[in-house]
């Protein structure tokens, strides 16, 4: 029994199919739900405590010491190897108050102590991105997967309501 259901089931969905026409004019008509998202490149020193952030800080605003070499030096974070540098990422992506720092600093600028859960943090942020909409070709294959899914839904709905008209069955 449970053989011929997915027979069928898999016979009503086979012929389905979607174009690049139909994908394209779908990225067209949706085009506000492809936008990439605004991102930025940041590199941080973290420590205990505020003292030390405020001691770090005034050392590489006096240029006693780079920022990498404090982070080599000084940081806790694993990210120190790198000179602090946390590379490229989107809002959300961190702990809110490190996010909101980052997102609202300007490229080169060193802000802190900004306190987290997790210490105190020196951020400089290294690059900014802003919003993109994406390419077609960057999302051509989820299109055509959604749209996919969503004809085989309504091929198979559309073969359960032929079904119940043609084999009726009473309630009980």
């Amino acid at each position: 029994e449970n053989m011929l259901i997915n027979y069928a089931v898999e016979k009503a969905v086979s012929g389905v199919k979607v174009s690049d026409d139909e994908a394209k004019q779908f990225f067209e008509e949706h085009a506000e739900q492809f936008q990439g998202q605004e991102t930025v490149a940041a590199s941080h020193i973290l420590v205990d405590d505020e003292a030390k952030a405020n001691e770090l800080l005034a050392q590489i605003k006096e240029g006693k010491v780079s920022f990498e070499e404090a982070a080599l030096q000084s940081s806790k974070c694993p990210s120190s190897r790198n000179g602090g540098s946390l590379g490229e990422f989107g809002r959300g992506q961190m702990v809110p108050e490190f996010d909101e720092a980052c997102f609202t600093m300007e490229i080169g600028e060193i802000r802190g102590p900004v306190r987290t859960q997790f210490g105190y943090h020196l951020i400089r942020l290294d690059d900014k991105k802003e919003a993109k909409p994406l390419a077609f070709s960057d999302v051509r294959e989820s299109i055509v997967q959604q749209l996919t899914m969503e004809k085989q839904q309504a091929a198979y709905r559309s073969k359960i309501n032929q079904l119940k008209i043609l084999y009726p069955v009473d309630k009980f």
